[in-house]
């Protein structure tokens, strides 16, 4: 038994990691559904979909999420002014993004659609911490559920390194010992 501790390690390790990964793949599609249960908003084929909201945090953000589309559609903040602050083509099915706020004020995110297909969309825009707890609405169970199987995924990997380190190890210690002819600790 004292020679199989490094399997022993590299398997737990590997099932941390899968669990962990099998968890936050379920919490992501927990996330993913939330966002598209709220409502749709449609932009025509070539056509542009413009949201304004006031910003007065020092940080915005904005969703967006749309499952059922080919393209590639861009997204465009500009501030109070005018400036862009980001201009971005984005990739389904969801994007979500902080960005620093210069001045408080008005902010408009711009989602052009450059297809010839309709593009259903989910957009929120706002400070960070609205667009995190308003806009996305995951219980703080569920926060927590993805925080720690983020967790299990860096323990299960430094569990399963370990495992292997140690397995390595082990060969070269049973090689050294059947090289002198040592074979008591290999029961």
């Amino acid at each position: 038994m004292h020679l199989r501790r490094g399997h022993i390690m590299l398997i737990a390790g590997g099932a941390m990691v899968a669990i962990s990964f099998s968890m936050l793949g379920y919490y992501g599609l927990q996330f993913v559904n939330s966002i598209q249960q709220d409502e749709k908003l449609r932009v025509e084929p070539g056509g542009l979909l413009e949201i304004k909201q006031n910003i007065n945090a020092s940080q915005g953000a904005y969703v967006v999420a749309f499952p059922d589309f080919e393209g590639r559609p861009v997204v465009t903040i500009k501030d109070p002014d005018g400036q862009i602050v980001i201009e971005r083509t984005i990739d389904p099915p969801i994007v979500i993004e902080p960005f620093k706020v210069e001045q408080p004020g008005v902010y408009t995110l711009d989602l052009s659609n450059p297809t010839d297909q309709v593009l259903e969309a989910t957009v929120v825009l706002g400070d960070q911490e609205t667009v995190l707890s308003l806009g996305i609405n995951l219980s703080s169970a569920v926060t927590a559920l993805a925080f720690t199987s983020l967790l299990g995924i860096g323990v299960g990997v430094a569990v399963a390194i370990a495992g292997a380190v140690i397995t390595v190890l082990d060969k070269r210690r049973i090689n050294k010992m059947k090289q002198f002819g040592d074979t008591s600790d290999l029961v």
